[in-house]
């Protein structure tokens, strides 16, 4: 293990404390080997877990794109089917979370990614296939199922390899590809729709973006580890550190599952405020996902082209999203931030509802990077405000499944509001979303506060942390 006494600290310049939460004295790091070792993991898992994030979005999201097409014709839908096919996609999308995660915890997470990867990618090829609102129905409730375990589980996963401090910015470097996965979908989608061969322009879309996730998902197989001792590319003075690390962040080095931490959670009402934390932001998720496209098709001067003026706002919004989660993982900030971001697009939501953008095309699209521009960000932040404030890996896979569970619950909400007859302006949807984002900066900020005051009061000695059976003076929450 690398880490040193205090007369060798003194004469290795390269080494640095870590404070240790349980009264021992401080350990002293090799800080050559952890950047060392952090650069490894970012290799490994950060561009393995980005592909699959781009997968999942695509695949995703692609019904959004395939509406501006020949879809509902195809099918002969009516009414409001295109808005039940949403709707009921987000039902086992919300309900499979905790279960996956869960799931995760017990078989680990490098075995559950791929395999869900594979099944979604099948479902999403076999939606092309369909030829009625019952056969692309039963495909999306297939797809809800699987892909409702990607982000919990990937987020649980990071939380294995990195310490509470570094999760931010590297789970927004994955996360980041769902804005490329908006621009490549609306490429792929302007030059397939284009395409007069045997099929429909939207089943090749389906085929193209399915077949990349099944192929993906079996590169994942062999590609992502287990944890860093149980991977062939790490020594084993770097095994040691990263022990040593998740020893001082988690307290928590056992891999089974524990009914009675999860247990305790539910006894905590915090947990049930970051469950409805995303409630209340994912309804401007899911709407910026599902209704992108046809919020730009009402202003596009060439409705044709609305899904490749989707292209830039989702660029703009990946460069934002890395740029703010950096500065949450550099200031240790996570309320702030996610709040300071989503006001911006709170702003873009009101005025999409309430401007005459018939006229003002222009002014509408600029509108729409603005929308972009924080929409997403909470649902990086939170989760990983989340993870760092519990200190069971048990309790955190319960919690961040629950967490993801309300998120995607309001991609019902956003289905259910944005309905047929209020096209094209969507008031109604866009008042809602607003107002959700509204009631979520509240909810943030008071949550801040009680994390603010709770460290005040361990500061002064009034209160004393005690986790993994032991007292911990250093103990700090996240805010």
């Amino acid at each position: 293990m690398t880490v040193f006494n205090n007369a060798e600290k003194q004469a290795d310049g390269h080494a640095t404390s870590v404070a240790s939460e349980d009264g021992v004295p401080p350990v002293f790091i090799d800080k050559a080997v952890q950047r060392r070792l952090i650069w490894k993991t970012d290799l490994i898992i950060l561009p393995a877990l980005a592909m699959a994030y781009l997968t999942h979005t695509l695949d995703r999201a692609n019904l959004g794109n395939a509406k501006t097409d020949t879809l509902e014709k195809d099918l002969k839908l009516k009414g409001n089917q295109f808005s039940l096919l949403l709707i009921l996609f987000y039902v086992p999308y919300a309900l499979m979370n905790v279960p996956f995660t869960l799931l995760a915890k017990r078989f680990n997470p490098s075995i559950i990614i791929p395999t869900i990867m594979i099944t979604w990618g099948a479902m999403a090829m076999a939606a092309a296939a369909t030829k009625n609102f019952g056969g692309i129905l039963a495909c999306r409730i297939l797809m809800g199922c699987v892909e409702a375990a990607f982000m919990p589980c990937a987020i649980f996963y990071c939380s294995i390899f990195y310490t509470r401090h570094e999760l931010s910015f590297r789970t927004s470097v994955f996360a980041m590809m769902g804005f490329i996965a908006g621009a490549i979908s609306g490429l792929i989608s302007w030059s397939v729709f284009q395409w007069h061969k045997s099929l429909s322009g939207w089943q090749y879309l389906f085929i193209i973006e399915g077949a990349m996730t099944v192929a993906m998902g079996l590169v994942l197989y062999l590609v992502l580890p287990r944890s860093v001792q149980k991977s062939r590319w790490f020594t084993e003075q770097e095994k040691a550190l990263a022990r040593r690390r998740q020893e001082e962040d988690s307290q928590d080095q056992d891999k089974n599952f524990h009914w009675d931490d999860a247990l305790k959670e539910t006894k905590d009402w915090t947990t049930w405020v970051f469950t409805l934390m995303p409630l209340l932001y994912g309804v401007g998720v899911a709407s910026s996902s599902n209704f992108l496209p046809t919020i730009v098709k009402r202003i596009a001067v060439h409705p044709a082209k609305a899904n490749l003026y989707t292209v830039g706002p989702n660029l703009t919004a990946a460069a934002v999203q890395l740029t703010t989660t950096w500065l949450s993982d550099r200031f240790q900030q996570r309320a702030y931030i996610a709040v300071g971001t989503l006001f911006v697009s709170f702003i873009a939501w009101i005025l999409l509802a309430t401007l005459n953008l018939v006229k003002h095309v222009e002014v509408g699209y600029f509108l729409t990077y603005l929308l972009t521009f924080g929409t997403f960000t909470p649902g990086v932040l939170v989760p990983v405000w989340l993870a760092s404030n519990t200190t069971t890996t048990t309790g955190r896979a319960f919690r961040l499944g629950l967490n993801f569970m309300a998120q995607n619950l309001a991609g019902i909400i956003s289905s259910s509001v944005f309905r047929a007859q209020d096209a094209p302006i969507y008031k109604p949807a866009l008042v809602t979303v607003a107002c959700c984002q509204a009631a979520f900066m509240l909810v943030c900020l008071g949550l801040r506060e009680h994390f603010r005051r709770l460290n005040k009061k361990l500061e002064r000695g009034e209160i004393v942390h005690i986790s993994g059976g032991k007292e911990r003076p250093n103990y700090r929450y996240a805010l």
